[in-house]
Parts: structure tokens; sequence; C-alpha cells
């Protein structure tokens, strides 16, 4: 266990992977509205957003004490534990391991986003992820991709690009352009009507992962004091990313300090908890820039349901107009409820302004 950490020494300064903990100050937020956590995570974003632009638009991984890019680490600004050069020697195997967490800053960026809607802090990624997939290379037919730096400059090149936060800057700009930044993706393709089985065929995925995990969990010959802390991860059976995206057109946050970005979010005002009523079905079928076209089904054949409707995971977008059928009705609100009879369904049209009212946990009966 202590060769395994022996390379873990350069901690000094700070690493773009702190930015997730400006998801505490944005918790903070979304459950007070005090202005000082907004304040804060504001400032520390904008701290990064401008280190990465001046060191050439690549997120640097150590920022010294004295707040200059490499200043605890010779200067060099790939340097640090965890940084664009921590290629390590897992001890268990003798292979060579990168392990380089950049990529966990982009959190802060989307945060950040979420309180203004402001692109410029989308942009810092997008340019980056251009970059650096501008220094692959072709070696024998294939292009090839860096994933650190070190240095010589760029190393351990892939077959693929350099994706790492594209789909997200897409599903937060929903620009065209920013489709390049992310490979082909069976979700957007749904959304997009080309891949009119992704529901079931993702659905069906989930439920054989979790059918796998538990039967490695119950499989695993391992004992406490002969794995590391983290090695039942792997069997951890929970799979709800399918879900939130065609429940909710959001993005699974994941465990690694991500809030929950969604389209829209149900209520039950009649049991006044989170999350759709009993028997009642959802799915988001498209989204774009100014709407968001969802179906719901109750399929209680019995009794009616009620269920609200948010404009956003935290009630950050205001709906703007509904469209069922030939009906449209013009709508000024950050929910709406809707009345399901029974074994009735229907598929709605929300137009909606993104990004435009101030996020907050609050419930919507709650809310002024």
């Amino acid at each position: 266990m202590v060769d395994h950490f022996k390379d873990y020494n350069d901690i000094v300064g700070d690493h773009p992977q702190n930015l997730l903990a400006t998801s505490l100050a944005l918790n903070a937020y979304l459950l007070t509205g005090q202005a000082k956590y907004h304040d804060w995570l504001l400032e520390y974003v904008d701290a990064w957003k401008q280190r990465t632009i001046d060191n050439k638009g690549i997120i640097p991984t150590n920022i010294g004490l004295d707040g200059t890019i490499g200043g605890a680490t010779d200067g060099k600004w790939y340097g640090g534990v965890y940084g664009w050069n921590f290629s390590v020697v897992v001890p268990q195997t003798g292979a060579l391991a990168h392990r380089n967490t950049h990529y966990l800053g982009h959190v802060g960026f989307t945060n950040a986003y979420l309180l203004t809607g402001n692109d410029e802090y989308l942009d810092v990624w997008r340019q980056q992820i251009k970059r650096i997939n501008a220094q692959s290379r072709v070696v024998d037919g294939k292009r090839l991709t860096p994933r650190m730096y070190g240095d010589k400059g760029w190393y351990n090149f892939t077959p693929s690009p350099y994706t790492s936060g594209g789909l997200e800057t897409w599903y937060h700009s929903m620009k065209d352009s920013d489709r390049s930044l992310f490979p082909g993706n069976g979700w957007v393709a749904f959304l997009d009507g080309k891949n009119p089985g992704y529901p079931t065929s993702a659905l069906r995925g989930d439920l054989e992962r979790v059918r796998n995990r538990v039967a490695g969990s119950r499989a695993d010959t391992t004992t406490p004091d002969t794995r590391l802390a983290d090695d039942p991860m792997r069997y951890n059976p929970a799979s709800v990313s399918s879900l939130i995206q065609l429940m909710l057109g959001g993005l699974h946050p994941g465990h690694r300090g991500q809030v929950l970005h969604a389209r829209v979010r149900y209520f039950d005002p009649v049991a006044r908890r989170a999350g759709v009523p009993e028997g009642v079905a959802a799915l988001v079928e498209s989204l774009d820039d100014t709407s968001v076209t969802l179906t719901l089904v109750n399929t209680d054949q019995l009794n009616s349901r009620v269920v609200v409707i948010q404009a956003g995971g935290y009630a950050e977008h205001q709906f703007t107009g509904l469209k069922q059928g030939d009906t449209n009705t013009p709508l000024d609100a950050d929910s709406l409820q809707v009345r399901l009879a029974p074994g009735a369904g229907g598929r709605l049209r929300l137009t909606m302004k993104r990004y435009t009212n101030r996020p907050s946990m609050r419930f919507p009966w709650d809310r002024d």
C-alpha cells in the first residue's frame, strides 16, 4: 500500500480538481440564496479561467502558493500530483499508469454556467479541446491524440480524439458547432430523431449492468485487508444514467462532485415530494436551445395523477409557452402543473428561456 502512493508527493498549491469544491458553494447557494456563496464560486472559477487563458488555452495543473502558474513545481504548468505529467508505476503490475485528472476542473466551469448562462465559461473548455486535438499526429496511417504533457512535450498518444467535457459543452450551449467536440452518441442521436430504439436499448443495458455488478459482487473473493478502499466501486449496481437522460433530459452527475444538470424535473404535489407521481412515466424526446418536447403517460387505469414540471433542475429556466396538438398556450413561469386522467398521456412541447432565473433547491410550492 505504501509503494502504491510513493510518487504522490507534489501536492503543494492549487489543482483543477479543487474546482470540485465549487459544488459545495453551489449547493449552499441553492439552499440559502446567500450571495456570498454565489460570489465566491464565480471568483474562484474566474481565477481558473484566467489561468487557462494565460497558459495558452490549456488548464495548468499546478498553481503555486504565490499564485503563479507552476509556482510549486519549478515553473512547470503541467506538474503536480494528478497533473498533466503525472505518470506513475503501478507496483502490483509494473505497468505505467497515466493519472491526469485535470478534467475534473470542468465541473467548476459548468457550475458557473448554471449560475450565469455566460458562454465564456464554456469557451474555456471548448478552446482547450480544440488545442489538444490540434496536437494530434498520424502514425502508421492512424491519427493519434495526446493525453499527457511532460518535459519533452505531449505524450501518451491514443487513437481517439480528446473529447473530455465535449458533450457537456454542447448540452449547455445547444450550439450545432459544438457537436464536433464529442463523438457519436446514442442519446443525442435519439434526441435528433435518428435513433428511435435508444430508450429501450439503454434501459435494457442498465438492467443488464445491474445484474452483472450484483453477480460480480457476490463472486468477489477479496477481503478488506487485500484490496484498496475504492476497489468495490466496480460492483456498484446503481445505474441511473439512462433514466436521467430519458426522463429529465439531463446529465448524470456521476460520483465526482458534479450537480444535476437537467432540462426539466418533476414533482408530486399531492405527496409533496420530488419525482413523478406513482404510475406516471415520462420521456424527453427532443431538446434545443429554446424548447423541450416530452411525453407524459399515466399508467394507472383507475386514478388520475397530477404532476408538476419544473424548468431545469433548479428552476433556472423559464417556460414561455406550451404546445399540445394544435393548441398553443403562452406561459411565463418556472413550473407548470399537468393533470393526467386515468390511462391518459400526451406529448408536450415546452418553449423556454434557459439560464434566466436564480436557481434554487426549493420545491415549486415553496417558491415565491
